[in-house]
């Protein structure tokens, strides 16, 4: 295909992005309803981010629409790749785990037993291909890239979980990284990856509808959870498959993953339960500075597309040696903005 049969290839993937972010938003709609008749709400406490009761499992809109989306991209491509058969399964236990966190409630000991659950089906489905998936260390196998792909799993999971935490910000970062990386598997010639990135970012952004400030549903741990495994196997998907290099995935998250490390870092340090649920996040403490949940997220979508996406770009047109250096080049200005915002502190 020439370049410009898959500009318009893209531009038309993107056509039917449009249509499922679209009927995202139609459905949202319909979840909101449902959850409100069913008394199914976010009741504010004192570590609450918002001071009404707001429908919590709206995520659904996004889950049910990704899955179904899979199922009929099935149904028009020849599928011959285990990776939808592995976000399933996977999917499935954080799904289910998240939504009876949402409806009653699970320990955070429980749910990471489970989060460590899924990962291993994904570990041992993967199998003999497993390579681990820091730049520059694809060589590293055997016990040591499962220990790390492992580890990158459950971290996804709730580095997810964990940034879930304002108005529109975890559906704003799902686009951002659904159509970037949807953008580089395309342009790679991975079109079934390409699909289910651009799937899940469309479908994310028809829940901003519902999900900006003020927001009116809440996606949920059963949708944050769901998205952060979902991104952890397109990330190895594009990985083994050459298409989407992790340094350009990892840049994608720097923000998302600078945050909740420095925080659980400090927290440990200040031997304060990491399991305990807290505000102590950056985002939080910007917040609590007097800027709004549409600020804090607008700044932070700025960074994204203003600089983030431009270098993840970048970095799959260079030369793998250049892995670090751009990694640096996303990492440090995000850790230098958590610490700023005092990452894991109290105000």
């Amino acid at each position: 295909m020439n370049l410009d049969g898959t500009l318009l290839g893209f531009a038309a993937l993107l056509g039917a992005g449009a249509l499922v972010a679209l009927w995202t938003a139609w459905f949202g709609g319909r979840v909101r309803r449902w959850a409100l008749r069913e008394n199914l709400l976010d009741v504010p406490n004192e570590r609450s981010g918002h001071t009404t009761a707001i429908p919590r499992v709206g995520g659904l809109s996004i889950v049910l629409t990704v899955i179904v989306g899979i199922l009929g991209l099935g149904l028009l491509i020849p599928m011959e790749t285990p990776w939808f058969w592995i976000l399933y399964v996977s999917g499935t236990l954080i799904i289910g785990a998240g939504l009876i966190d949402d409806l009653a409630h699970l320990s955070a000991r429980t749910r990471l037993l489970i989060h460590i659950l899924a990962a291993l089906v994904i570990v041992l489905w993967i199998g003999s291909e497993l390579t681990i998936v820091f730049p520059q260390a694809a060589n590293v196998t055997g016990p040591v890239a499962f220990a790390g792909v492992l580890i990158f799993v459950v971290w996804n999971v709730n580095a997810y979980n964990f940034m879930d935490g304002i108005d529109g910000l975890a559906a704003a970062q799902a686009v951002v990284v659904g159509l970037v990386a949807g953008g580089i598997a395309w342009f790679n010639g991975n079109l079934p990856l390409a699909f289910t990135w651009v799937l899940v970012g469309a479908a994310s952004a028809g829940f901003l509808r519902w999900n900006w400030m003020p927001a009116k549903i809440f996606m949920g741990d059963l949708c944050s959870g769901f998205l952060g495994i979902t991104f952890a196997v397109l990330a190895l998907w594009g990985k083994l498959t050459e298409t989407v290099p992790t340094t350009a995935f990892l840049i994608l998250m720097a923000v998302f993953y600078t945050d909740p490390a420095l925080t659980v870092l400090t927290r440990l340090i200040r031997r304060k339960n990491i399991f305990e649920a807290h505000r102590d996040f950056a985002f939080h403490h910007a917040v609590r500075k007097g800027h709004s949940h549409g600020k804090v997220t607008s700044a932070i979508l700025l960074i994204e597309v203003l600089y983030l996406a431009p270098l993840a770009i970048t970095a799959t047109m260079l030369a793998s040696t250049w892995s670090l250096v751009t990694l640096a080049a996303a990492y440090l200005p995000t850790i230098g903005l958590a610490l700023y915002w005092k990452a894991g502190r109290d105000l």
